[in-house]
This record gives C-alpha cells, structure tokens and sequence, in this order.
C-alpha cells in the first residue's frame, strides 16, 4: 500500500510540474510577441515619413488631372433594345 502512495504522489507532482511549465512556457512566448509586435509597429512608425505627422493633406501635393471625355458606354448608339417598352406586361 505504501509503494502505490509513492508511485502515485510522484505521478502527480511530475505532472503538476509539467502543467506549470507548459503554462510558463506559453506565458513567456506570448510576452515575447508582444515586445515583438511593439518593436516592429515602433520601426515601421520611424520609417513613415514626417510629413504624415505634420496634418499635410495628400490633396495638396497631388496635381489635378483632367479627365478626357469617354464615350463609357459603346452601346448607348447601337443598342438594339433602347425602342423596347420597359415592361411588356402593363
């Protein structure tokens, strides 16, 4: 009887020690990723240029273009349907 005690007291502390080291485990590599992500969102805000934190508006810096007049719609001339009644049923 006192052998199976044994034998299932150290069953149970070995697996109480994995748990815990699985769960530290975890706890770590998700700090870890964190200061990742911190570090990498901190390198991509120094690389953005500085005008974006002065309020300069990207209307300003773009020329206006003029857009031609397109015909958008090549069948407008010859559309076969354009005498059709819209509702044959009324």
């Amino acid at each position: 009887m006192n052998k199976k005690i044994l034998v299932s007291t150290v069953v149970v502390v070995f697996l109480a020690l994995v748990t815990g080291g699985v769960y530290y485990w975890k706890v770590k590599s998700q700090e870890l990723a964190a200061q990742q992500a911190a570090e990498d969102i901190q390198k991509i805000k120094d690389g953005v240029s500085s005008d974006v934190g002065n309020n300069v508006s990207p209307d300003l810096t773009v020329p206006t273009v003029a857009v031609p007049e397109t015909n958008a719609n090549p069948y407008k001339e010859t559309n076969p349907f354009s005498d059709l009644k819209t509702n044959p049923f009324q």
